[in-house]
C-alpha cells in the first residue's frame, strides 16, 4: 500500500477530482485552504481563494498508485506545455503506507 500525497491550487481542484475518479479512487481525504510556500511562490491565506492549496491524501495499492502518478504527470505536462513555463501548482509525494487500526 501507498499513501499518495497531492499537493494542489485550488484553481485546478475539478480536474484533479476527475483525474482520482477516472483511475478509481473513490477514497481520500482532503484538506482545504492549505497555505505554504514552494517553487511556485506562497499560497495566498483568504478562505477558499483559487491562490490557496489542497492537500489529498489518499491510501491506495501500490499498482493504483503508479497508475495515478502517471496520469497526474501526464496531466502536469500537458499544462507545463501549453503554459510554457516549467512550474505548475501541482506535486505529488508517494509515502509507504500500512495501515494499522
Amino acid at each position: 500500500m501507498k499513501m499518495l500525497m497531492i499537493v494542489f491550487r485550488e484553481s485546478i481542484a475539478q480536474q484533479i477530482h476527475a483525474l482520482l475518479k477516472t483511475h478509481g479512487v473513490t477514497a481520500f481525504t482532503e484538506l482545504q485552504n492549505v497555505s505554504g510556500r514552494g517553487e511556485t511562490g506562497p499560497t495566498l491565506h483568504f478562505s477558499l481563494s483559487a491562490g490557496a492549496n489542497r492537500v489529498i491524501l489518499a491510501a491506495i495499492p501500490e499498482q493504483l498508485a503508479y497508475q495515478v502518478i502517471e496520469g497526474l504527470t501526464r496531466y502536469r505536462n500537458e499544462q507545463v506545455q501549453q503554459q510554457g513555463e516549467d512550474a505548475f501548482p501541482l506535486h505529488v509525494f508517494v509515502l509507504p503506507c500500512e495501515q494499522v487500526i
